[in-house]
């Protein structure tokens, strides 16, 4: 399900689908820019569009996550952004792709808020990372099989049949969300007894509490300063992995002279093979080397330190694609190093019951701060500089205050608190409160009663 949310992204913005502007005689171009005659600028709104239903229906999916069948709610998302996918295939023109593009956000906002904290629960407690690293390594996997399939088949059946295909694809998976057994996410202790309290005080009270518990899960989330500096130094970096997902091909193609497929090719294949390797790296390595808050935050910055000097070497220098392919490649290796590591960090800065709300608003934020804007903003740059290898050295520059923000969490993280300990230890003290009470009652059930109990049972001895 994520490997096809993400290939999405990479569908759109591949040379194939994508296309080429009109000459300014209005002869050439191809794919939407072509048939649309878009500008950069406009271009550009495209990826960023699905933020709409992204941002429309977050808050929705993390509240009924307390209170619904997670994957019935993730059933309803993948719907939508089944229906709207196929939506883009018949789009008659810019405005009609653009709202077909905005309830695409609806999929995501219900399988990202959802998806996370369902592996953090199930996932065995030393390999918990490497199993998120799993769930995140299909961003780069989902951005590659977008390119490359994207490429090859918008060539001989046209653009709009790679979104039929995707929608056709994501069907059996939202058929097995919609009639798999019910489960329900981990909750802390004292969640468990709020929902018991909750459920006798009435309708009136309920919808009330149902009012208010938004503005106090946004409050108390963003009372956790590991969560906030980690999830604003995700959004800067989240910008330059936009501004590459979607341009990269394009200037590629531009820079290196070389036709559409090619570029397509390329840019699919290193995103591949580094952001797979990458991700599974960067969870294992924080397995190892333990797996804190602290040493996440570690690996967070130094990957994006290297990743900064890598790619603007790569983009720089060389004068050939092939000289080109090997910084760029290591780059994104250290960069989609982080996925993991960040990830885990979003999830164990907070409580435990508020985690599907917590990766809600850090998907919210990550986008709204970060690849949405950055892709139009790129194109309005490029736009009046026109130099490629310019306007990516400048997108790969914001990794420096992603490390600043994320060497900010570092020192918050020092005397922040890691709920998994709180949530075991309550699990701990809940389970041998339960053991005493019943061995308390196994005690009194032998004790004769004054009222004909279980001792009138005991022989008499006569």
């Amino acid at each position: 399900m994520n490997l096809l949310i993400y290939a999405d992204r990479g569908v759109i913005a591949c040379n194939g689908v994508n296309g080429a502007a009109r000459l300014p005689d209005g002869s050439g171009g191809f794919g939407i820019q072509g048939e649309f005659n878009l500008t950069l600028f406009e271009d550009g709104i495209l990826p960023a569009a699905f933020m709409v239903g992204l941002l429309a229906s977050s808050p929705f999916f993390a509240e009924m996550s307390k209170h619904c069948n997670p994957f019935r709610l993730i059933a309803i998302g993948l719907g939508v952004w089944t229906l709207s996918t196929a939506g883009c295939g018949i789009a008659t023109g810019f405005w009609t792709l653009l709202v077909c593009r905005m309830a695409v956000g609806i999929g995501e906002a219900s399988f990202v808020a959802l998806a996370a904290p369902f592996i953090d629960d199930h996932a065995p407690k030393e390999r918990k990372t490497q199993w998120l690293a799993m769930l995140y390594l299909c961003v780069p996997a989902g951005y590659a099989l977008g390119y490359i399939g994207g490429g090859l088949i918008a060539g001989p059946l046209g653009w709009r049949s790679t979104f039929f295909l995707e929608a056709c694809l994501m069907l059996p998976f939202v058929a097995f969300c919609a009639f798999s057994p019910p489960l329900s996410l981990r909750k802390d202790p004292e969640q468990d007894d709020e929902d018991k309290e909750g459920a006798s005080e009435g309708l009136t009270a309920a919808v009330k509490a149902r009012t208010t518990g938004f503005l106090e899960d946004l409050k108390r989330t963003l009372s956790e300063p590991v969560f906030v500096c980690t999830m604003l130094g995700y959004a800067v970096y989240t910008a330059v992995i936009g501004a590459y997902g979607f341009w990269g091909p394009k200037a590629g193609r531009e820079v290196f002279r070389i036709p559409g497929r090619t570029a397509d090719l390329s840019f699919g294949i290193v995103t591949v093979l580094a952001g797979i390797v990458g991700t599974l790296a960067g969870g294992w390595v924080l397995d190892q080397v333990g797996a804190t808050l602290a040493n996440a935050l570690i690996l967070c910055i130094s990957a994006c330190i290297v990743g900064c000097a890598l790619i603007i070497a790569g983009f720089m220098i060389p004068q050939t694609l092939q000289a080109f392919v090997l910084p760029f490649a290591a780059g994104e290796f250290a960069l989609f190093s982080i996925s993991a590591p960040c990830n885990a960090v979003g999830l164990w800065s907070v409580p435990t019951r508020l985690r599907p709300f917590a990766m809600s608003l850090n998907i919210l934020v990550i986008h709204l701060l970060g690849d949405v804007p950055s892709p139009p903003i790129l194109g309005f740059i490029q736009g009046r500089i026109l130099n490629w290898r310019i306007s990516m050295s400048l997108a790969s520059l914001l990794l420096v205050p992603s490390a600043f923000l994320y060497g900010l969490g570092l020192v918050f993280s020092r005397h922040a608190t890691d709920y998994r300990d709180a949530a075991n230890s309550g699990s701990k003290r809940e389970q041998a409160g339960s053991d005493a009470a019943a061995e308390a009652g196994v005690h009194e059930s032998l004790l004769p009663s004054s009222d004909g109990g279980p001792g009138e049972h005991l022989p008499s001895g006569s």
